[in-house]
């Protein structure tokens, strides 16, 4: 038993007590690994680090397990990790199916927890929540990437949900969601418990878009894994193939010119301006403001269409990978780069007019609509403590008043000035207003990058897609991105030139379980409206 100092002075016995170690001290004080920024740590180590999370202003970014171990990824950058990125990854050898876990004192662990126990059959002790996140029950085994799955007979029995409120089994309704609604939404089913003309519970049940991304990026080529990154999230997907290709990057050492950076970044603005108005449209469309939808989906077509006349892609998927961009590659044949840089000039330029013409008047429309102004106000609302204590980002989290933004420390948006806009209403309303003044800013962005793409900047041009050295033996890189609904994370582990292992922090398992805090209160006649102004992806919650 430790007995804390006595210090003697003033002719009073006084006790220090010993100053707790930050989760910094605590991770860096276990047995280093061949990575600098990951650490091992024993099973009472991993305890006092659960228990320091209580009052450390430590950053969880993500949560994984490869049946081996359980690795837990902070920042170790800024505090409150608003800015930058250092990492900071604690593992823990498994001995045996259970691990304390984070979410009864860190939130946003509990996603990760739960795909945890579905597809290793490993359990977070202490769990905030215990429920599936993708396994259904229908399967043909339970923890089907652990070394001994166990048969099931396969058969989906009902969906489990939780017994209902008090108030609306008393006098209350129930409504059922989904999963299959025939829209263009992905498939999740959600219970609302109604009384007195509000929602009072939510449920949501995931699961039905489960794809196994994580193992089926494993033990694959480098242009397999960047390729299925590129398909986790469709509205991120020049965001995590981004993250993707810096991690592999990263971990071989490789540096890529900043025109190429410059690239990666004009697309991703591209794509987030693509990913806000399609949420936009679907909020629209949601409230019964059908013409204001058909507006915004028409929008969307017209960038697309600029795309594609400009750089000749529609999509942008698969424009980067590892070691630049693949923009000079048109079919089997190499384009000069100077053919490259003026599609990049003709694009940024077409967008500009988007920007000042289509954009502006659907703008005004959305304003002068009141089912997504004023009928959204009040409606799902966000508080901000709950944003800090799930480091929300995107469009939800600075509709609350957090201005984190990733960009502001990213080298690729180097030169180009970033002003992120930040609300405090953390409503419905607020969200939508935020993807709007996000679009401008967006547009502004790719305007000051189409006049870095000018040939009198370049005495010597870089190539878009350099050779990578793929070293043989086993190497670790990490990258993050700012995606349209915030922080995308790759950590990826190469061994003999493949990837053996890629773990993703993806914001949409968060966003998900934030929908079914925030909708509660709101009308059911506002239910869907108020849950597409969260823009959440199903298939990026599943995996």
């Amino acid at each position: 038993m430790s007995i804390p100092p006595i210090l003697f002075g003033g002719g009073a016995l006084v006790t220090q007590e010993p100053s707790r170690p930050t989760v910094r001290t605590l991770i860096r004080n276990g047995q280093k690994t061949e990575t600098a920024w990951r650490f091992e740590l024993t099973e009472d180590a991993w305890f006092d680090l659960v228990e320091c999370l209580r009052d450390d202003p430590a950053v969880l970014l993500g949560l994984w397990c490869d049946g081996k171990a359980v690795h837990a990824f902070f920042n170790d950058g800024v505090p409150g990790g608003e800015v930058g990125l250092r990492p900071l990854m604690a593992s823990l050898v498994l001995d045996g199916p259970r691990y304390r876990g984070f979410s009864a004192i860190r939130h946003r662990a509990a996603p990760f927890e739960r795909m945890i126990r579905d597809l290793w059959g490993v359990e977070a002790m202490d769990a905030a929540d215990t429920r599936p996140l993708v396994d259904r029950g229908a399967w043909t085994v339970t923890a089907p990437l652990s070394e001994r799955p166990v048969p099931t007979s396969g058969m989906t029995d009902m969906p489990e949900f939780a017994a209902p409120d008090p108030v609306v089994a008393a006098q209350g309704m129930v409504f059922s969601r989904g999963p299959a609604s025939g829209g263009s939404e992905g498939p999740v089913h959600f219970r609302l418990g109604v009384a007195n003309e509000r929602v009072r519970t939510v449920e949501a049940l995931t699961g039905f878009a489960h794809r196994g991304m994580e193992a089926r990026m494993a033990g694959v080529s480098l242009t397999e894994a960047a390729a299925l990154s590129g398909r986790i999230h469709v509205g991120a997907s020049v965001a995590h193939q981004w993250a993707f290709s810096a991690a592999v990057e990263q971990a071989m050492g490789t540096t890529i010119a900043p025109m190429i950076g410059h690239i990666r970044a004009m697309l991703c603005e591209i794509e987030r301006i693509h990913t806000h108005l399609t949420s936009l449209a679907r909020t629209a469309d949601a409230a019964g403001a059908e013409m204001l939808a058909t507006r915004l989906y028409k929008a969307r077509d017209i960038l697309s269409r600029v795309c594609q006349a400009a750089i000749g892609r529609r999509l942008l998927l698969d424009c980067v990978v590892p070691g630049g961009v693949t923009l000079a590659i048109s079919g089997y044949e190499q384009l000069p780069e100077d053919v490259v840089l003026d599609g990049l000039r003709t694009l940024c330029e077409e967008i500009a007019v988007f920007g000042t013409g289509d954009f502006l008047d659907i703008q005004a429309l959305w304003q002068a609509t009141g089912v997504v102004t004023s009928g959204l106000v009040g409606e799902g609302v966000v508080p901000r403590s709950l944003a800090d204590a799930l480091v929300l980002g995107g469009a939800i989290g600075r509709s609350c008043g957090r201005g984190a933004d990733l960009r502001q420390s990213m080298e690729a948006y180097s030169g180009v000035r970033i002003r992120t806009p930040v609300a405090i209403e953390g409503d419905a309303a607020a969200r939508c207003r935020i993807r709007f003044e996000d679009i401008a800013e967006s547009l502004r962005m790719i305007a000051a990058f189409g006049a870095m793409f000018s040939p009198d900047d370049e005495a010597e041009r870089p190539s878009f897609l350099v050779p990578l050295k793929i070293p043989q033996e086993r190497c670790e890189g990490y990258a993050a991105v700012e995606g349209p609904d915030g922080l995308i994370c790759h950590v990826v582990i190469l061994q003999a030139g493949r990837v053996e292992r890629t773990f993703i922090a993806e914001p949409a398992g968060v966003l998900q379980g934030v929908q079914e805090t925030a909708l509660p209160g709101s009308s059911p006649s506002k239910f869907d409206a108020v849950r597409c102004s969260f823009g959440v992806s199903v298939a990026a919650v599943d995996l």
